[in-house]
């Protein structure tokens, strides 16, 4: 039998109490974001757990916002990498008994006059964008992300699972520091947001 997850908003924290039959999710607050002026509630929103028919699988949208100092440094040839940890606890465990992460990189071709994306859980698959606006959007989706095999997960468990986000902090090459000495590294991330569920078969 296949296993089937249903989603339930709750407000509070999960509490042990009886035996659970959907996935019930929590998401923890958390201020962050690339910019200062207005920083979103949460790191992610819709963001839910489900599964494949393989794996459990994560869906969710970044709430990120590029600076100018961002953009200028993308179209001299910085590319901008949003860097993805996921971790996945079973029980009261206090280590994780999953640690995972993946990246999407944005990058601009100058012959072209487009904006690419690369991402890492699709095997570096690049995809192509005229428009920034539409690659910052599709950079921010995590759109199915494989986490586990569900035959690794036990029934009637409660595991959850944390994601955050980050920028990896990259080193300006020599000649781009010269000419354009504005550029800082960047070493922007969210804190964790949290999913709580119950896994029945």
């Amino acid at each position: 039998m296949k296993s089937i997850f249903l989603i339930t908003a709750i407000q509070k924290p999960l509490r042990y109490c009886g035996t659970l039959l959907c996935l019930l999710l929590v998401t923890i607050t958390a201020s962050w974001g690339f910019s200062q002026e207005q920083a979103p509630k949460r790191p992610f929103k819709d963001l839910f757990a489900t599964t494949s028919a393989t794996h459990l699988i994560v869906f969710g949208k970044l709430n990120s916002q590029f600076n100018e100092e961002m953009i200028s440094g993308l179209k001299s040839g910085l590319p901008i990498t949003f860097a993805f940890f996921v971790e996945l606890y079973q029980g009261t465990g206090e280590e994780p008994i999953l640690e995972q992460h993946f990246s999407h990189s944005l990058s601009y071709d100058t012959l072209k006059e487009s904006y690419k994306v690369s991402l890492s859980e699709a095997n570096a698959k690049i995809f192509q964008f005229k428009e920034l606006n539409k690659a910052h959007h599709f950079m921010n989706e995590v759109n199915g992300v494989k986490i586990i095999s569900l035959d690794t997960l036990e029934e009637k468990t409660i595991y959850t699972l944390k994601i955050r986000a980050k920028i990896f902090e990259k080193t300006i090459p020599m000649g781009l520091q010269r000419i354009l000495p504005f550029l800082h590294r960047w070493d922007l991330e969210t804190d964790w947001q949290t999913l709580q569920f119950n896994y029945a078969q």
